[in-house]
């Protein structure tokens, strides 16, 4: 099973606006919260008709909107009069672009979602009043739709409003990293329409951890944020009569991390008790985005994780040969576990340390004597993919690389051979105390981490991450104790 993120892709930069549309970019801020349920667009070739639009800025080029197959912009040459006089206001005797009318943005292809000429206002401070009312997003709406990008990954998200808090959605591996790289760092949370949204103290985990599966609803997280009183969130929504197989739905999220919201078509293929699958495309980068129903534009699911498809004779000819992709539904999580962002990246790093030190002991356990016995032979080539001396080098800045690297260092002096060894011959009998001293006291902190790890309290997502964690690391403490049993 594979979650879905991506390598942080290259910064982007938003296009500048021409200072002779300077009037009009005015009046485009002014009114870029308005929503036209319907623009009629008459180019060369025939009627676009584009619906739920919204304006995100005002080009040399046209007008760039968005609406509900996604994003385009509309040469001056084609806007309609109301809009010309609006939105490039003594621009009326401009000729007919030669070209053919603006093609809506496809469904299920990448769009990109620059920088509107006023991003959403979404800030960490108290802003709105509970009497305030709070719009409800209707279709594709850049402010609600969230990057969220840490030190080894790019993920999704969205904004959405629950019980009357407003929250960042997203999976809880965009925020964690996964077992292969704990997330040390979150660099950035931005939206679409290119608001940056400051890291906040408090996030959320969600609390119900699957007992039969390891992509189950603990891997949710969610972040509490305040937003103004007129701004737009998803509503989230549970499954009901008028989900069913077949039900359309589009995907948004971060594909490939190529830093634009895409929308992926698609269908509802099966329905479980926390999850939907589905037929839209979801690729990595697209972890923790919405996955909308297209009757009601509310959110049924997040896109999670997929599944390679199998090959044998029982799946052969059929749809399961395919890759399977899943969404967990976020309406069926009802505890969440709040903890301070700085708890989490505590929680992360003792768990990059262990992962460390587990590698490290793996080392070890190539280490040997020198055919004289006269101390450990540090001088080691490669082991498959690893460097044995650079890997213990390495990881002597972890807790069990510390006492690895000690305990090798004592025993080399006591012999006195250091680093650069004895021509003298020393018999076995001799010195099997000194390398049994080391053996323990490695296989002691060992043991004490060990114990340590499982019994410590964390989120339902990192809890299901350790028994894989205590099970590597029990394979290498035994074959480190395999090379300890010839100096008993």
């Amino acid at each position: 099973m594979k979650k879905l993120m991506k390598p942080m892709p290259s910064a982007y930069h938003p296009p500048s606006v021409a200072l002779g549309l300077l009037t009009s970019l005015i009046l485009s801020i002014c009114s870029a919260q308005e929503v036209t349920p319907q623009l009629e667009v008459q180019g060369t070739v025939g009627k676009k008709v584009y619906t739920n639009v919204k304006v995100m800025s005002v080009t040399p080029q046209g007008v760039k909107i968005a609406h509900d197959d996604g994003i385009s912009v509309v040469p001056v040459g084609y806007l309609p009069k109301e809009w010309l006089d609006k939105y490039a206001p003594g621009a009326s005797t401009m000729p007919q672009a030669t070209s053919d009318a603006p093609p809506a943005a496809a469904k299920g292809t990448p769009q990109a979602a620059s920088t509107p000429a006023r991003a959403a206002a979404v800030t960490m401070t108290d802003g709105t009043s509970a009497s305030e009312k709070q719009a409800v997003v209707t279709s594709f709406e850049p402010s609600c739709l969230v990057f969220i990008k840490t030190n080894n990954s790019n993920g999704s998200g969205f904004i959405a409003k629950v019980d009357g808090a407003t929250y960042i959605y997203t999976n809880a591996h965009v925020l964690c990293g996964t077992q292969k790289a704990f997330t040390s760092k979150i660099i950035s949370i931005q939206t679409a329409s290119g608001h940056n949204i400051p890291i906040p103290r408090e996030l959320e985990l969600s609390d119900m951890p699957s007992t039969s599966d390891e992509n189950g609803l603990e891997d949710l997280a969610r972040i509490p944020i305040k937003i103004e009183g007129d701004e737009k969130a998803y509503e989230i929504s549970e499954l009901n009569a008028n989900v069913s197989m077949g039900s359309k739905v589009v995907a948004y999220g971060n594909s490939l991390g190529g830093d634009v919201f895409t929308a992926l078509e698609g269908i509802v293929v099966g329905v479980g008790a926390d999850r939907i699958e589905i037929s839209s495309e979801i690729v990595p980068g697209n972890s923790g985005g919405p996955v909308v129903l297209e009757e009601s534009k509310k959110v049924i699911g997040l896109s999670s994780y997929l599944i390679g498809g199998q090959q044998d004779i029982w799946t052969d000819g059929t749809k399961f040969e395919r890759v399977r992709r899943f969404a967990l539904r976020p309406d069926k999580v009802t505890k969440w576990r709040k903890m301070l962002f700085s708890s989490l990246a505590t929680s992360l790093s003792e768990l990059t340390a262990f992962e460390r030190d587990t590698l490290s002991l793996a080392a070890a356990s190539y280490l040997s004597p020198k055919s004289n016995y006269a101390g450990f032979d540090l001088r080691l080539n490669s082991r498959g993919d690893y460097d044995i001396q650079k890997v213990l080098r390495e990881g002597g800045k972890y807790s069990l690389g510390q006492t690895i690297a000690s305990a090798v260092a004592r025993v080399n002096q006591r012999l006195g051979v250091g680093m650069g060894g004895s021509g003298a011959r020393m018999a076995k009998q001799g010195v099997t105390g000194y390398f049994a001293e080391f053996y323990n006291t490695v296989a002691a902190a060992s043991a004490t981490q060990l114990q340590a790890l499982e019994s410590s309290e964390r989120s339902a997502y990192l809890k299901k991450l350790i028994p894989e964690m205590v099970r590597l690391r029990k394979e290498a403490h035994q074959a480190f104790m395999r090379e300890a049993a010839q100096f008993k």
